[in-house]
């Protein structure tokens, strides 16, 4: 008789049993370069298994559309991030494991938050994957499924677009910051399309829940954000935006006209808000 949470046990495991094993050797050979891969690769294997190794009878040709759905667009998202950063990182180092990789215990701390973003952000998914079909809501009779499918879809777009347009942008000018394109509307659109993109997952997921206790998921996508937002994506980039740029009077004007997040038009720039009263020569 197979366990009742085998389905979620077993992704569990890959993801941890993968990341260790990456972390050995990039300790051994002090290097981040293939850290980006191996959480993509990791993905791919926890939403495959999940979906494939199941603990009910149902055959793949049972299973219920929203988990086929669900588990592509995921390993779309984490195959297409996952390239890019690994090309990335092959012409431009990521600083961040600069004071930790010669410590193998301070390098063990980045791949400890891999592991729990792993699980965490796509946890859903797993869920949903474990799920007996048959006891399922059909495909498409709620909104959250349609809800759900276009938010990823536009959050996908973006953090993609804005991806290829940053990596462009620095091939050409690798010491100037991005202000076109989506940058011209939001500071860290690529970071916005990913919040988007995970909310949408969970939302998409929902009428997929079976058990009370899997509304507990609903953890995932704020995880996103404050994993973003708080740890390791916006402020390292705040902190390295000010080293390099904060004298910069462009930099500044672009700060005070650009919405930090949400995309949203520009702000006029200080420099344009003239009273009447200084316009007229009074």
């Amino acid at each position: 008789m197979p366990l009742p949470f085998a389905p979620l046990l077993l992704p569990f495991f890959i993801d941890v049993g993968i990341q260790l094993a990456c972390y050995v050797v990039a300790a051994a050979f002090k290097t981040e370069v293939f850290y980006d891969l191996s959480g993509s690769v990791t993905y791919l294997a926890c939403f495959l298994t999940s979906l494939l190794v199941r603990g009910d009878s149902a055959s793949l040709s049972q299973l219920n559309p929203r988990q086929i759905v669900a588990t592509s667009l995921s390993c779309l998202w984490c195959a297409r991030l996952g390239s890019f950063l690994f090309i990335r990182v092959l012409y431009r180092p990521d600083h961040r494991f600069d004071e930790l990789k010669s410590n193998p215990i301070k390098f063990l701390i980045p791949w400890t938050f891999q592991i729990a973003w792993i699980w965490l952000t796509a946890w859903p998914v797993y869920v949903v994957n474990s799920n007996d079909p048959a006891e399922m809501r059909a495909w498409g009779e709620w909104a959250s499924d349609w809800v759900g499918l276009v938010l990823w879809v536009v959050g996908f777009a973006i953090e993609a677009i804005a991806d290829q347009q940053k990596n462009t942008f620095k091939n050409k000018h690798p010491k100037e910051f991005m202000r076109t394109g989506l940058y011209r509307y939001s500071r860290y659109p690529n970071y916005f399309g990913e919040m988007t993109l995970w909310f949408g997952m969970y939302i998409l997921c929902i009428a997929g829940f079976t058990r009370p206790w899997q509304y507990v998921t609903t953890v995932s996508p704020f995880f996103v954000v404050a994993l973003i937002t708080q740890v390791s994506g916006i402020p390292l980039l705040e902190k390295g935006y000010k080293e390099r740029y904060g004298s910069d009077p462009a930099w500044q004007e672009y700060v005070a006209t650009t919405s930090f997040l949400v995309p949203l038009p520009p702000k006029r720039s200080p420099r344009e808000k003239v009273s009447p009263m200084s316009s007229a020569g009074v």
